[in-house]
């Protein structure tokens, strides 16, 4: 009878699993301070992390690239979000034992790269560095695999989990042919320009200002403004075995305008058509999220398993048989084991914001006060030390980056 008491405890424990999430202590203290605006203090919190050759290489580093990118770090953003690029790439990454670690225990053993807007979006800020850095030709190539292609799965796909059930779609990623047209303008290649544009505003005709405003002759000034939080990842289902991006679009209500000002003069007045994402839509879209069928696979088998081995458990108890209780008890054990860890992996970039605002502008060279409000926020100011917009005889833009966060908040300038 110890045995059978002891085989219920186990199913009781294991029935007690909840969602997965491997994020450290460390890491979590880090996106806390980050959502407070203390990006210095949140990059030195993940510098550590971000150099672990584990399972959260990847996010450690993105998470890192974001603080160091907030904080004025750009070597480091620029380190750490190449980092994530280089193993995002790799094609062997997930194979071999980490991915039979996956179906044996849980999710989380897997080197985590994203769902495809995280993916996307990494891309995009690696880019982004090199923009600041005028490195038209790095950036350009990073802003190139940002737009890699898409799988649009079929309805019976998502259903009986077949993860080979897909057409490849071209990504609709319209701020990555954004920074595609931006380069290849810069690089004289203005017939590439032109198409990376027209594509931009097919995705997203909201574009369509701001392209006008980059191809003016004058532009010489990019303002580049991160707003608010993008989505969050959740465990649901029976066995905590799906997971869900929230909050929508709906819920969160529209896009508020941006405004910057250069000592006191507004640079864009038509203030509603300078956001080219909204991460909070991207992640509720089929295609810009990954199909794993390894989880739901794992669960209905689970419950099989303890379905059968309760049935048999209690058919031989009613008989005074035992032995054959202890066998249905051990299904029932090792089927709770599998649903259990069935769990969905809930880690997510948590530092993304929902969108990004892009105000191209023609300002004099010198000492500039540039300043960025938007919506209810509390408006952030930096000085600038702008150049003319040239470099070494060739067409050089200067990039500012702004972090601003949700009303709520609390806030710190961005300082460059």
């Amino acid at each position: 009878m110890k045995k059978l008491f002891a085989l219920f405890a186990l199913v009781g424990l294991v029935a007690a699993v909840t969602g997965c999430d491997t994020t450290s202590k460390q890491s979590r203290n880090a996106v806390g301070l980050y959502s407070i605006g203390d990006y210095t203090a949140a990059a030195n919190v993940l510098a550590p992390e971000a150099q672990k050759k584990d399972e959260h290489f990847v996010l450690n580093n993105l998470r890192y690239g974001s603080a160091a990118l907030a904080a004025g770090q750009l070597e480091n953003a620029e380190n750490a979000f190449l980092a994530a690029y280089e193993v995002m790439n790799g094609v062997k990454t997930n194979d071999g034992g980490r991915t039979m670690g996956a179906v044996l225990v849980f999710e989380g053993v897997k080197v985590w790269k994203g769902e495809p807007f995280e993916r996307a979006m990494a891309h995009y800020y690696l880019g982004l560095v090199y923009l600041i850095k005028n490195d038209y030709e790095n950036a350009r190539a990073a802003f190139q695999n940002s737009v890699f292609k898409l799988r649009d799965y079929a309805e019976d796909a998502k259903k009986e989990g077949g993860a080979d059930k897909f057409t490849a779609a071209e990504s609709s990623f319209a701020l990555g042919y954004y920074g595609l047209g931006l380069c290849n303008l810069r690089l004289n290649k203005l017939e590439l320009a032109d198409q990376n544009f027209e594509l931009a505003v097919k995705y997203d005709p909201r574009l369509k200002q701001l392209v006008e405003d980059t191809k003016k002759p004058g532009t010489n000034t990019l303002v580049f403004v991160d707003y608010g939080s993008g989505p969050r990842r959740e465990a649901r289902g029976w066995y905590n075995e799906e997971s869900v991006f929230g909050p929508t679009p709906a819920q969160e209500g529209p896009l508020p305008p941006v405004v910057v000002t250069a000592n006191g003069q507004t640079l864009n007045f038509d203030k509603g058509r300078y956001a080219t994402t909204d991460t909070l839509a991207l992640a509720q879209e089929g295609k810009w999220q990954d199909i794993d069928t390894i989880r739901k696979t794992k669960a209905v088998i689970g419950t099989g398993m303890m379905a059968a081995g309760t049935g048999v458990a209690a058919y031989a108890l009613s008989q005074g048989d035992s032995g054959t209780a202890l066998v249905g008890l051990g299904i029932l054990a090792a089927g709770a084991l599998v649903s259990a860890s069935s769990q969905a992996d809930t880690r997510s970039w948590e530092m993304l914001p929902r969108t990004v605002y892009v105000v191209p502008a023609t300002l004099p060279p010198g000492e500039q006060e540039i300043t960025v409000q938007v919506g209810g926020a509390t408006p952030q100011t930096l000085k600038a030390n702008l150049h003319s917009g040239t470099k070494n005889g060739a067409k050089a833009d200067n990039v500012l980056y702004f972090r601003v966060l949700a009303p709520h908040a609390n806030y710190r300038p961005v300082q460059k």
